[in-house]
């Protein structure tokens, strides 16, 4: 009889257990790896590291960082359904990407940019992170980063985007620089942790 009840014990355990284990605004048991791209550069990967433990610890989804050579690279993995997200940059993915004039005002290059992903490419530009990376202004255009995700991906994991939105507007200028000053070698991991755990999104 003992065993019995055990045994029904453990079976209702695994057929709730997910639902009660991860936060109710993201989905339970998605049972897939999503890929983060991630240029080599301080910059990309401690936010490249954030995406991926704000997923991984808020949903229980297993999400892996991997290299990219360069944008054109991430973006091209991108379209490929390699990667299913990566952070890029307003300028960048108006002026090197669609191939198009730059825009210098930065609410107007976001709604251009995002616009134009969505209808011609199917990706989609979610919240600015909150700072403009000052060295890769391409022409006299702005360099707004925000992470670019497959429309496919948000649709298979609908509270996806509202989960990495929590980010926006996260990390200004100040931040960014304190959070790149302290990437020593491969420890972005631990550094975008940290970042996390101190403004409390995870």
């Amino acid at each position: 009889m003992k065993l019995i009840r055990h045994l029904f014990l453990v079976i209702l355990a695994l057929l709730i257990g997910c639902g009660m284990t991860v936060p109710p605004e993201a989905d339970a048991c998605v049972g897939k790896t999503l890929v983060v791209g991630a240029l080599d550069t301080p910059q990309q990967q401690v936010l490249a590291n954030m995406l991926a433990i704000l997923i991984g610890e808020r949903t229980g989804t297993t999400v892996k960082v991997v290299p990219a050579a360069s944008h054109a690279a991430a973006h091209e993995a991108l379209l490929r359904a390699d990667l299913d997200m990566y952070v890029e940059y307003t300028g960048i993915g108006q002026v090197q990407i669609l191939g198009a004039a730059p825009i210098a005002d930065q609410a107007a290059l976001y709604k251009a940019v995002k616009e134009r992903y969505n209808q011609d490419l199917n990706l989609v530009w979610l919240e600015p992170f909150g700072f403009a990376d000052q060295k890769l202004a391409p022409s006299g255009t702005v360099a707004e980063a925000a992470p670019v995700v497959r429309k496919d991906t948000l649709k298979k994991f609908p509270a996806l985007a509202r989960l990495i939105n929590k980010l926006g507007g996260v990390v200004d200028q100040a931040a960014m620089q304190k959070l790149e000053a302290g990437v020593k070698g491969d420890n972005a991991k631990d550094v975008a942790r940290k970042f996390l755990k101190e403004n409390r999104l995870i």
